[in-house]
């Protein structure tokens, strides 16, 4: 910017207004209570990011304001991920009269209707001539753009990488009910490099104080900074004005149509030279209803509108489908600060394919002047409409959200009103559908594993076909934390589904419409959790037990659900919980796996560490068990994650015991089994190893204070990043690699300050889509108590076992090394290694008090080696 003072209104998840990016920016707050509404937005990040400057997630419920002149107006509106309604809408009121130009880097769904957002954005640009510049969405499908940038009003991004490429993730159109282009615009955001949150918890880490993310919400600012620089060019435009001169001024990515890039990508070089723009920004003739035999040709006005000093002749022509769209004239001249209009038509009658039709009008100046404006009409499948009539459980109209999932391809048609019937159009085709059904004091679900729609069809949705869902376990003082009914659709290359989350099971409802016959590739879940519940401390916290049930229909959906659930039915798992950082809990997520794609629920019941429970399950399917440790620092947020260990599938049998342990010492890399650690996909090695795994052989991850990845060739530095996930760009041939990661962490963690790792491999690109590197790690498995402490002042004998990553060329360990130190790395000691292969021990001599830290060399039958060092890898005392 040129310092002229204007001011740029980011409204985001949260910002951290006390990054260094902000000094001296910062000069008032103003305070701001949400109201308590319903959470039904979510932001797609936390960072603002490129020509505007970085944010995160701070400034917990209160607005950063500026004085005039400032750059930048912050708001934050989400106090969590998710957004109330009422919060997003008090920026936006609070931000129209702070800045010219607003950044809205947050989104939800859209429905065919005006919602309150996009119609405040509308009202408020209209009101106050500032220009909403906001998020597309991460959803990556058609007709996917989010609220509230499907506004009229806003200038809509989506996103591209660094080679002008549509990122998969960007959300693309038509507009949800009268298939309008949106977005707008695109712009960079992928691996964007912002400025870090002081407690963000997203984004990889860049140099100190940035990290990168990717997401519309990324690619957002760039056009804010831009818009923000043409509205110092051209202070009394309106803001439609400065949003199509954006538009106009853009450059298009061959091979994307108007529904994934609207005008193109953010051109700033191009707009601050160029005056010309089209009034409408972009063509929609929206939808030609099936069939097309009566279609009447649609006739749409251009306005080209010359902010120049001179007058200018246009010459003017279409790109794309031609047989669809016509032009009035092939040149216009545009007076001096006037404005001169042609039409374009399209013509969807007659033969021709029925589908989406795109193209560009294209007007060329003197100079270099481009103007390129998205045209676009829906010439209709085959289509019909579906008349849906709901029923709530008192035989009156009820609130409803209702989806419709068109089988074979993943499109989703959705309908939330209050209307006791609602009327949509969908091709022909078949469908799964579910609905949800709100009473005054309880919900209904109802699915159909599939709707044919071949012609005019009606279907009744009535709550009152639902049964209730009720679930008792053996123990009688268990008091469900969760419990879950499940909708889920499976082909060969997605999986997609819906549910219904109850804390108790007594206030849902569940049944089946549409024909009572097994429907292959659909599914029906339950998923529940119980636990004793304090009653007095009304929480769940120290259970000494929990059930973690699941159950699996095929090919139909549940008419309610009731089970008595016996002992005999379930297996036991002893579960020990050992304590490693100071004043953390430790939570225990049980995901039930009852098949693939078959998304799952579940609750975890923390207890204070150490702690041991007795965990009951069902044998249906199988079992992905996490563990966290958890800080509860603010009473009133959400707790926070220190560290997390994860491990492969695991299924129990009816009637039998287990014990497990977790959070166990030596806190360490970790890649045995089948996990994608590291990796060569063509010319790019990809290093993501667990560098927490815990002494039980669980892989694990861990909040660091730094990190850093780097890889050489041939002895040469190919690359180095300050994050523990790393992509390195490598040539094709053959060369010797050596991979080098390592992070460390303060307190509150006790263990494993320090870790690092180095493997040397050969490596060469192959045929293989993917392949996994040979890397080997070294698991050392010492007897510690609840506490992860060691007896002191003794000759001490450590299990060690030496892990390789499944499918790997890696080879059994052929010789092995480990050294200890009882000062923290500063002098090392030999330790005294037994046995061979895989499975050794070591001997060390443990100290009268403090801590052992450990480093080992292996190396495996291929040639293949691993260095590990841990500071501090468990405390004697």
């Amino acid at each position: 910017l040129d310092g002229t003072g204007v001011t740029v209104a980011i409204l985001d998840s949260g910002i951290d207004a006390t990054h260094p990016d902000f000094a001296g920016k910062i000069v008032a707050n103003q305070n701001f209570t949400p109201d308590p509404t319903t959470d039904d937005l979510v932001g797609h990040g936390t960072h603002v990011a490129s020509i505007i400057a970085g944010s995160g997630a701070k400034s917990g419920g209160k607005y950063r304001g500026v004085a005039p002149g400032a750059k930048l107006a912050i708001g934050k509106v989400c106090s969590t991920e998710f957004c109330e309604e009422s919060s997003i809408l008090a920026g936006m009121q609070w931000a129209a009269t702070a800045a010219p130009v607003i950044n809205i880097s947050l989104g939800g769904g859209d429905a065919p209707s005006i919602d309150p957002l996009e119609q405040a954005v509308n009202d408020l640009t209209a009101a106050h001539g500032a220009l909403f510049v906001i998020a597309a969405g991460n959803s990556g499908s058609p007709a996917s753009v989010g609220s509230p940038g499907s506004a009229d009003a806003a200038l809509t991004v989506g996103a591209v990488d660094d080679e002008d490429r549509l990122a998969d993730f960007s959300s693309r159109g038509p507009r949800v009910g009268d298939d309008a282009i949106k977005p707008d615009i695109t712009a960079p955001g992928v691996d964007i490099v912002a400025a870090a949150a002081a407690n963000g918890q997203i984004g990889s880490p860049a140099a100190e104080g940035y990290v990168t993310l990717s997401g519309t919400s990324m690619a957002a600012p760039h056009v804010a900074g831009a818009a923000a620089i043409v509205t110092q060019q051209h202070p009394g435009w309106s803001a439609q004005q400065r949003k199509t001169l954006l538009m106009g001024a853009a450059q298009p990515t061959e091979g994307v149509d108007v529904f994934g890039q609207g005008a193109g990508r953010v051109d700033v070089a191009r707009v601050v030279r160029q005056a010309v723009s089209v009034d409408e920004g972009s063509i929609s003739f929206g939808r030609q209803l099936w069939p097309h035999t009566d279609d009447a040709p649609i006739i749409r006005t251009v306005t080209y509108r010359n902010g120049g000093t001179a007058p200018v002749t246009l010459s003017l022509s279409l790109a794309g489908d031609t047989d669809t769209f016509t032009l009035a004239a092939t040149s216009v001249t545009v007076p001096a600060g006037g404005t001169a209009t042609t039409t374009v038509t399209a013509d969807t009658s007659g033969a021709g394919t029925d589908g989406v039709k795109t193209g560009r009008l294209v007007a060329t100046g003197p100079g270099d002047i481009r103007v390129e404006t998205p045209v676009a009409v829906n010439r209709e499948v085959e289509s019909y409409d579906v008349t849906l009539v709901h029923v709530g459980r008192d035989g009156g109209p009820a609130a409803h959200a209702t989806s419709l999932l068109e089988l074979g391809l993943g499109t989703y048609y959705d309908v939330f009103s209050s209307e006791a019937s609602d009327k949509v159009r969908l091709p022909k085709g078949e469908y799964g559908l579910y609905s949800w059904i709100f009473g005054a004091a309880d919900a209904t679900m109802l699915a159909q594993p599939k709707l044919v729609v071949d012609g005019p069809v009606t279907v009744r949705l009535d709550a009152r076909r639902a049964k209730p869902v009720h679930l008792t376990v053996p123990r009688k003082d268990a008091t469900s934390a969760l419990v879950a009914v499940g909708a889920h659709w499976v082909a060969d290359d997605y999986g997609a589904g819906a549910g219904i989350v109850s804390d108790t099971g007594d206030d849902i409802f569940v049944g089946q419409v549409g024909p009572h016959v097994r429907q292959a590739g659909f599914f029906g879940t339950v998923e529940a959790v119980f636990a004793k519940f304090d009653e007095t401390a009304e929480t769940f916290l120290d259970s000494p037990f929990s059930y973690s049930l699941a159950y699996l229909s095929t090919g139909a959906f549940y008419n309610g659900f009731t089970k008595r659930v016996r002992a005999s039915e379930l297996a036991t798992v002893k579960s020990r919980w050992a304590r490693e950082a100071d004043g953390a809990l430790g939570a225990k997520l049980n995901w039930p796996n009852l098949g693939p794609e078959l998304a799952s629920i579940t609750t975890s019941i923390p207890s204070r560490l150490p702690a041991e429970r007795t965990e009951w399950f069902s044998t249906e399917g199988a079992w992905s068990p996490w563990f966290e440790q958890l800080r509860q620092d603010d009473p009133e947020g959400p707790p926070e994650s220190l560290s997390i260990a994860f491990s492969p599938d695991r299924r129990y049998q009816a009637g039998r015991t287990y014990s497990e342990d977790w959070n166990r010492a030596v806190f360490a890399p970790a890649i045995g089994g089948d996990i994608d650690a590291a990796l060569r996909i063509g010319n790019v090695i990809v290093a993501v190893v667990p560098l927490f795994g815990d002494g039980v052989g669980n892989w694990g991850d861990s909040r660091t204070e730094t990190a850093r990845s780097a890889l050489y060739a041939n002895g040469k530095l190919i690359g180095e990043q300050p994050s523990a996930y790393a992509e390195f760009e490598v040539p094709a041939g053959n060369a010797e690699y050596r991979l080098e990661q390592s992070a460390t962490r303060g307190a509150p963690f006790r263990l494993s300050t320090s870790v690092s790792s180095a493997w040397t491999f050969r490596s060469a690109a192959t045929d293989a889509e993917l392949v996994r590197l040979p890397l080997s790690t070294v698991r050392f498995s010492p007897t510690v108590d609840a506490n992860n402490v060691a007896a002191a002042g003794r000759d001490f004998v450590i299990p060690v076992t030496v892990e390789r990553t499944t499918g790997s060329a890696a080879k059994p360990n052929r010789t092995l090394t480990v050294e200890y130190s009882i000062d923290d790395g500063r002098t090392w000691r030999p330790a005294t290694v037994g046995g061979t292969g895989d499975e050794r021990t070591v001997q060390v001599i443990n100290p009268a008090s403090g801590f052992v830290s450990l480093r080992a060399n292996a190396t495996d039958a291929a040639g293949n080696t691993a260095a590990v060092t841990v500071l501090r890898a468990y405390a004697v005392g």
